[in-house]
């Protein structure tokens, strides 16, 4: 049906809505996955080693499959049936996991689950159209996101406190169904943008992307900045326990950073406007370059909690400034492409920077986090990079 068409139920929520609903479903199955799933894991009785397996594959998998949905997406212009159908595929890898007897099946629904979760950079894709097209606010559309995510940490936490792990599996049975069915309300507005008639996608057309110099600097920027996390991520609260801070913080001090985050997102429209884009990207590696040396010294909790509300920029900045940067580069008929290699350099940051505090932390402690401002330091570089090149072009 055409968007917009009265006779529809589906126009009843307007698309910025239907957009923030969907990144809620998304996020609140990521809130959950991400602290429980090595827990749940663990309770049906897989090995530490065997979890690491089931943890590191399908996040290198994700990476891998990323950029070929997108383009799947921009050629046959399908970027919201390919949202339903990946949902689909996350719904049946949580109703496959709930089943699992072993390490087989196991590694099997996680590889299902990662597959799905390649639906977020086409949400990305859908968000951005809406504001390039009618100049909708990205940053209320994805606080939604930020805040299930907080939700979903919580409220996951304290059900399986009362109810046991086995719950966990129903709550991201659930949490997948709820996204399904949002999906279905998704807009068509990147095959229609600007009344625009798109032709489909080539091999050709998407190779122009990586030959753009500025969308390089843009993408090695986003990596390093948030592969520069991956200590904090991966160790972080670990390292607060050592440090002796009693664990009622350890929440608290993840809540306060994402609490800034969605504060960010709340008013992006307007940084955005005032700081612009290219900044935002500065900024974001240029704090975390400080938060990192901080926290390679143990600062006291006095010091702790101002750096934890910096993960409001340190993440916020760069993630907001990058998807304005790409959505401005990047041709709408290659969008959700440029949005899947966005995804695929933040993981590969990711899993290069836990590799590398696997290595250093049981050595180095705290101190691990100097790699990691080493990391947000060339996503700095990279975005002054850009900032330079801008001066030649059009761009922004």
């Amino acid at each position: 049906m055409r968007e917009g068409a009265p006779s529809s139920w589906k126009p009843q929520l307007v698309v910025p809505v239907r957009i923030a609903m969907m990144f809620a479903a998304m996020f609140f199955v990521t809130g959950v996955t991400t602290p429980f799933m090595p827990v749940w894991l663990s309770a049906q009785g897989l090995t530490v080693g065997e979890i690491g397996v089931l943890t590191i594959v399908p996040q290198l998998l994700r990476s891998a499959t990323a950029p070929f949905v997108g383009f799947e997406a921009d050629r046959r212009l399908a970027h919201r049936e390919l949202t339903m159908m990946l949902t689909g595929l996350g719904l049946s890898a949580f109703v496959l996991l709930s089943q699992t007897t072993g390490f087989a099946m196991a590694l099997l629904g996680m590889v299902l689950v990662a597959v799905s979760n390649t639906a977020a950079p086409l949400v990305e894709t859908i968000a951005m159209a809406s504001v390039r097209r009618d100049g909708h606010d990205y940053g209320r559309m994805r606080l939604w996101g930020s805040a299930a995510f907080v939700t979903a940490n919580l409220g996951a936490g304290w059900l399986a406190s009362r109810r046991g792990t086995d719950v966990l599996i129903v709550v991201l049975a659930v949490g997948a169904a709820v996204s399904c069915a949002v999906s279905c309300l998704l807009p068509r507005s990147v095959a229609s943008a600007g009344g625009m008639v798109l032709k489909s996608l080539t091999y050709a057309d998407a190779r122009t992307l990586l030959r753009d110099p500025q969308l390089r600097l843009v993408l090695l920027s986003a990596g390093a900045v948030q592969g520069a996390h991956g200590m904090f991520y991966a160790y972080g609260t670990l390292h607060w326990q050592k440090q002796g801070f009693e664990p009622s913080w350890f929440g608290a001090l993840w809540a306060i950073g994402l609490l800034t985050e969605i504060a960010l997102f709340f008013w992006s429209k307007d940084a955005v406007r005032r700081v612009g884009a290219v900044e935002l990207m500065m900024i974001g590696p240029a704090l975390a370059v400080f938060r990192w040396v901080m926290m390679a010294f143990d600062p006291p909790l006095s010091v702790l909690v101002p750096l934890q509300v910096l993960h409001g920029l340190t993440f916020g900045a760069s993630h907001l400034g990058a998807m304005h940067v790409i959505t401005r580069l990047a041709p709408i008929d290659r969008a959700a492409t440029a949005q899947a290699l966005y995804a695929l350099v933040a993981t590969l940051g990711i899993v290069t920077a836990t590799a590398i505090s696997a290595q250093l932390y049981p050595v180095a402690g705290g101190m691990t986090y100097l790699a990691m401002a080493v990391m947000a330091a060339i996503g700095l570089g990279a975005a002054m990079a850009v900032d330079r090149a801008r001066a030649t072009t059009a761009m922004v």
